[in-house]
């Protein structure tokens, strides 16, 4: 029997109705989280933060400056280059006769100014190599990683990082250039794997790049960001949670162990607001916050002298997540660039940065083009006088009987 809809239906009905009884203590939390971010102090924070004996089971993000500020974008150069950049795949599937996947790096290059001008592109890439299928510990290479999964994930998010950079250095060195890439610079969940997988994906593959990435900016006015749209993050909250705790020193475990979730104090004051929905009403059309320094363990631990710094920039439609590399935030110059170019790309989107927009169109793979591919394989197999086949359930999925 295929989905029952009426009963979904009722079930949904009585999900709308939960939120609704909920809705009046949520919108309470928020004016107390803004409450909170008006009052907050950046010198009494980083104190509390930096407390011996400090332990808390939440990243909270390093704070410069007041919650409540916002900065206007200035005026973008006359002439300015924004390359977006975006990546999608076909993860390896034991129903197909050859083990392999495909990533697929999308983008397009536009020129605004006296020769405005654009570009698109779009690169697939087959691995079916027995040692491209996996991550092998070159210090014991009995341990492997098949690559799948999260793990290919984080595969195309160092590609989309080779894409960025390839067409990066391909622009003419005097005019500014931004490069654009959707989702976060953090390779979060990385930190699951071992310490071999880290080490390829993570330090021989994101953060080489970002390296080189940092040197072509030294010869030229270059910056590279990332656009996260409707984020959920909650780590600037985070800072309101350790600021309004009651407790002279903040220990999760030690005075808030034995207490459920929405018990604790801070849940009480600030807890399942989003960061999006504390600035809504602190940011007008255009602005932006302070850059905060992202504390996560897998940029801490692995990714050297790049740090992340993020900022939440007020567009037309939403509050977005803009992520930049601290030798971006650091300048003046380059922030502002990216803060201007992001709001005027999400302009004309309309809603989310248009060099983005296309670059997904450009690296979509889409059901259609997952069945073609399923063919090529299949053919180029059966022309090589191998046999072809599927697994039995994919079969089913295919030939119904009844």
């Amino acid at each position: 029997m295929a989905l029952d809809l009426t009963r979904t239906a009722i079930q949904i009905d009585d999900m709308a109705a939960s939120l609704r009884a909920e809705r009046a203590e949520w919108h309470s939390r928020i004016e107390s989280a803004r409450a909170a971010a008006l009052e907050f102090d950046p010198i009494v924070y980083s104190a509390k933060q930096g407390q011996a004996g400090t332990n808390l089971d939440w990243i909270v993000p390093d704070v410069y400056d007041r919650l409540d500020v916002s900065y206007a974008p200035p005026p973008l150069p006359r002439d300015y280059i924004v390359v977006g950049v975006d990546g999608s795949h076909i993860d390896v599937s034991r129903h197909l006769p050859a083990h392999c996947y495909l990533i697929n790096i999308g983008g397009m290059t536009l020129r605004y100014g006296s020769e405005p001008g654009a570009q698109v592109f779009s690169t697939p890439r087959l691995y079916a190599d027995a040692d491209e299928l996996v991550i092998r510990d070159r210090f014991a290479p009995y341990r492997e990683e098949t690559i799948s999964g999260t793990l290919l994930d984080a595969k195309r998010a160092v590609e989309e990082l080779a894409g960025l950079l390839e067409r990066l250095r391909e622009l003419p060195p005097d005019i500014p250039a931004v490069g654009l890439i959707d989702g976060s610079l953090i390779l979060f969940g990385m930190h699951r794997h071992p310490d071999f997988v880290v080490r390829n994906l993570v330090e021989e593959g994101y953060v080489a790049l970002l390296d080189e990435l940092r040197q072509l900016s030294l010869y030229r006015p270059l910056a590279i960001a990332s656009y996260i749209s409707l984020p959920r993050s909650m780590e600037v909250v985070n800072a309101l949670r350790l600021s309004v705790c009651p407790y002279p020193i903040a220990d999760c475990n030690r005075e808030c162990g034995v207490r459920r979730i929405g018990e604790r104090p801070c849940d009480l004051e600030v807890g399942g607001v989003l960061d999006r929905l504390l600035f809504d009403d602190l940011l007008r059309l255009g602005t932006r916050t302070a850059a905060f320094g992202s504390n996560a363990d897998i940029v801490h631990n692995h990714y050297g002298r790049h740090g992340v710094s993020f900022f939440y920039v007020k567009t037309e439609e939403e509050i977005g997540r803009v992520e930049v590399p601290d030798w971006v935030a650091e300048d003046e110059a380059l922030l502002g660039l990216v803060h201007s170019l992001v709001v005027e790309q999400c302009r004309i989107g309309p809603g989310y940065p248009v060099a983005l927009k296309e670059a997904h169109e450009q690296a979509v793979v889409t059901g259609a083009d997952r069945q073609h591919f399923v063919a090529l394989v299949e053919d180029a197999l059966a022309q090589q006088g191998l046999p072809v086949y599927s697994s039995e359930k994919n079969i089913s999925k295919i030939r119904r009987w009844i």
